[in-house]
């Protein structure tokens, strides 16, 4: 989940992820001897509770952290260094040298660390956090800008090179695979910082990848489809690049800059015949001949499953880079080649008993000394091109589970603690040591970029979300999709109506993990279920879905399965509406996920753990395409928030969704601002000093009923506690009589000062008609004197939603963030987190109203209240009908 901030003149929070918070990590981690945390926790409970779990994933974050810092990981230039390593005295001896594979890490989670709070805030916390991120980025743009002074014939592509000494080349030739790493993360970089209004900063960063762009094919293709692997530039050899005889056709980091070769580089020079080379470069027989299927035999607590993979190199887990930077799980395709490689590497790693999983990485001198080497060939023997006797397993690799950590949360944590506690000396006061030994005798004393940052990106779910975003913006997206189809589907082979073998297992964690909690016994067993669960959501949401995601798939409608409550709980799936000639007729929604035992679906969160496990499978529905519908009904009290439906033009009109552009999008931001000035009359306390915090999430697209665009604003006001409005009961005495709750008056305040300031003309006037013009002037009502129109403010800013049903079998509620409602395809998502004064943080679940249940009401000043607002406070039921049902 990726949150845009907004830009323009009004100050800017940081961006925040879904459930919001630091995950209610301790304090532990801020104390130089707390760097042990990991005893804290046991692998079966970070793989069983998604509470704790994410506790655990803070504390590893703030630790290293400590690796971002200047003297450890990086050089006074700002550049990287490769590494540090760890003397017997405890001091650091760092590696000068470093390349851009690096940086790429570095700038990844430098950009993660300024425009996100969350966990990628936990980064930098103790040591400045986003204003630290910002000065390192600062400080690495004026590197990279003072490198292409110097060095103008690379283009901006980086050999090894001397960190300290500003990027000096340390060999002639400069590998690709590392600098396609660099390219997309200063794509990611430019445009994150866009988001957040750091303009300038993500310039200077736009300049570099564009200099990369415009170098890239001249430097590195070879003609006829082929790429070379490696290049060199004389200083004064007029730009020509020689190249290798080598190409770079692996489908791992070499596939990741041929796809920056596809999508960001100038084909110019070929004129007509661009789209011929680059579709050659995607048919290279070469590149084909990685690309199929094969299975190997694991043997497993007594049972032997056959699991199937496409080959690797070694499989070794830095093989999986690619998964860190783009949206490759986007794709059904690529998802489940990434998904094959993970199931193997776990299960095989639990049936040898190893405390982790294999990568290439370094390990211990023979001599015991503070020297290491660098091993390449750990690898699973049977799937690999490497013999028996050449694939080691004596060690695994402390960034073994990155991987793991991307396909499956859970199981990827429960990896990581198991490697983290397999030796003492694997927590440091520096983060996670590079390696141990399989044995558990010794650990490598090295601290390096790519054990430790590609660990942390994995936990922070890597930038395949965002990514997804940018390149769908930049109209990429259907390119980037349309190769990994092509490479995983078309070329790959394989069946996709039938499931490869073991592809229907889950992923197996360690053997710590008891079989009471997991056993391969009952993952075989429950694969009928899986299978059934995946054919039910294929069939309701018409979606072709590989098999691998069953797993995830059986997961979420367990959750339903396990939380069925009484009506009044705090989760519902609400009821479905459909329109026909004579009105609209309304029935309880049901889904592949949801349970037959009763009419309409209420569901309980017992505990944090429980709320957390639902929103893992919100959120991994909704990555597989196959949102779920679920509200959250309103408690007795929680944050204020307003929904707002603005509608633009009929399905068929041109720019039928301009009418973002007017609501949200435009530079003054005049009906945001707006709306808190609004809120301000009523909470003048927050017009300074703690200042007053919104939180936006959106759901744009066709209006299924309206069959118009429709651009939905939720937003969530955390500083602002108010209570529910109730509809009137034949229980509740009289009718129209005005409810006793704030939520209603300010959302009637809101609208007054709105048409005041219209009848006043100004920006908010011309703004009116400029959202009347994108419906067309479509009129909902009108008497003899006046007319409602579909954008107008009463209509804007919904009252519906806010008012609580009070019937044993009411289903009403505000959508959970990454839901859907029944048959729309716009889920609601996180837009950005906005603060309109100083800033503070504010520790709430934004998007899930039934989870504010605690706090007084806000004190407000009634007198600030638009007179108007207070006579309009009756139920909606009160204004049609004489009696309310």
């Amino acid at each position: 989940p990726s949150w845009m901030p907004l830009l323009g003149h009004i100050m800017v929070s940081r961006s925040k992820q879904f459930d919001e918070g630091d995950g209610g990590g301790s304090d532990r981690g801020a104390a130089e001897d707390g760097f042990r945390f990991a005893t804290n926790y046991s692998s079966e409970e970070v793989f069983c509770d998604a509470a704790r779990r994410r506790q655990f994933f803070n504390d590893f974050l703030r630790w290293e952290g400590r690796f971002l810092q200047t003297g450890v990981g990086i050089s006074d230039s700002g550049l990287t260094f490769d590494g540090a390593h760890i003397l017997s005295d405890g001091r650091l001896e760092t590696r000068s040298h470093s390349n851009p594979s690096k940086e790429a890490l570095h700038l990844a989670l430098l950009a993660l660390a300024a425009s996100q709070d969350g966990l990628p805030g936990a980064l930098l916390r103790d040591v400045g956090g986003a204003e630290e991120a910002l000065r390192q980025l600062r400080q690495k743009a004026a590197a990279l800008e003072r490198y292409r002074k110097e060095r103008p014939e690379l283009g901006g592509f980086m050999p090894w090179f001397d960190a300290p000494s500003y990027g000096q080349p340390v060999e002639p030739e400069v590998a690709v695979r590392y600098n396609g790493m660099l390219a997309w993360s200063l794509y990611f970089v430019a445009r994150s910082l866009s988001e957040i209004g750091e303009t300038d900063l993500a310039e200077r960063f736009g300049l570099h990848l564009q200099s990369m762009r415009e170098a890239a094919v001249r430097l590195s293709y070879k003609g006829s489809g082929k790429v070379a692997a490696r290049f060199s530039v004389a200083p004064r050899g007029g730009g020509t690049a020689s190249k290798s005889e080598q190409s770079c056709e692996d489908p791992f980091a070499g596939e990741l800059f041929c796809m920056f070769l596809d999508l960001l580089g100038d084909w110019s020079v070929f004129g007509d015949a661009a789209t011929e080379e680059k579709e050659a470069m995607w048919d290279d027989p070469d590149r084909c001949k990685w690309l199929g299927w094969s299975a190997l035999e694991v043997t497993l607590e007594g049972s032997t499953h056959l699991i199937g993979a496409m080959p690797r190199s070694t499989f070794s887990v830095h093989e999986e880079w690619k998964h860190l930077l783009l949206p490759y799980d986007e794709v059904p395709a690529a998802r489940r080649a990434q998904c094959a490689a993970e199931r193997l590497r776990s299960w095989w790693a639990r049936a040898e008993g190893l405390p982790g999983l294999l990568g290439d990485c370094h390990v211990a001198s023979a001599d015991g000394g503070t020297r290491t080497c660098h091993v390449a060939s750990f690898g699973i023997p049977g799937a690999v091109s490497l013999r028996l006797d050449q694939a080691r397993q004596d060690h695994v690799a402390g960034c073994g589970a990155f991987g793991l950590l991307l396909a499956d949360p859970a199981t990827g944590a429960a990896w990581l603690h198991e490697t983290l506690c397999a030796h003492s000396g694997m927590q440091t006061k520096w983060g996670m040591a590079e390696s141990c030994a399989a044995d558990r005798s010794e650990i490598c004393p090295l601290l390096t970029w790519d054990a430790k940052a590609t660990t942390s990106l994995a936990v922070l779910g890597g930038l395949g979300s965002q990514m997804r975003r940018f390149l769908e913006r930049d109209d990429l997206l259907k390119r980037f999709s349309s190769i990994l189809n092509r490479l995983y589907g078309t070329r790959a082979g394989g069946d996709e109506s039938h499931s490869l073998p073991g592809e229907l297992l889950g992923f197996a964690p360690p053997a710590s993990v008891g079989t009471q909690t997991w056993s391969p016994g009952a993952t075989a067993s429950a694969c009928e279920e899986a299978s059934v669960d995946l054919e039910c959501a294929k069939a309701a949401r018409e979606l072709a879905l590989p098999w691998c995601d069953a797993p995830r798939i059986l997961a979420a409608r367990r959750w339903f399965d396990c939380h069925e409550s009484e009506p009044g709980a705090p989760y519902c799936t609400g009821m479905d509406s459909f329109y026909e000639e004579w009105g609209i007729y309304k029935e309880p929604y049901s889904d592949w996920y949801t349970p037959s035992t009763r009419s309409v679906g209420h569901y309980a969160a017992a505990s944090e753990k429980d709320r957390l496990a639902l929103y893992e499978s919100v959120v991994s529905c909704f990555k597989l395409g196959v949102p779920l519908v679920l509200l959250a009904r309103q408690p007795e009290r929680y944050r204020l928030f307003f929904d707002l439906d603005v509608y633009g033009g009929c399905e068929d009109a041109p720019n039928f969704d301009k009418v973002i552009r007017f609501a949200w999008e435009d530079e003054e931001q005049v009906l945001a601002r707006s709306i808190v000035s609004s809120v301000w009359d009523l909470y003048p306390e927050f017009r300074g000093g703690l200042g007053l915090e919104v939180a936006v999430f959106s759901s744009n697209g066709l209006c299924s009923r309206k069959k118009r665009f429709k651009a939905s604003y939720h937003l969530v006001f955390p500083d602002i506690i108010v209570d529910r409005p109730e509809k009137c009961t034949q229980a509740s005495g009289k009718c129209g009589q005005r409810p006793a709750a704030r939520h209603i008056a300010v959302r009637n305040h809101v609208v007054c000062r709105l048409s005041d300031a219209v009848d006043a003309g100004g920006a908010l006037a011309h703004l009116r008609d400029d959202l009347r013009r994108c419906c067309d002037s479509e009129v909902v009502s009108e008497s003899d004197d006046d007319a409602t129109y579909l954008n107008d403010w009463t209509e804007i800013l919904d009252e519906f939603p806010l008012w609580h049903e009070p019937g044993p079998d009411a289903a009403t509620g505000l959508r959970l963030p990454f839901t859907d409602k029944p048959r729309e395809g716009r889920p609601k998502l996180p837009l950005g987190r906005w603060r309109f004064s100083s800033a503070t943080s504010s520790d709430v679940r934004l998007g899930d109203i039934s989870a504010n249940v605690t706090g007084e009401l806000t004190p407000w000043s009634e007198a600030g209240l638009h007179p108007d607002a207070l006579s309009e406070l009756k139920c909606p039921d009160c204004w049609t009908d004489t009696d309310c049902i």
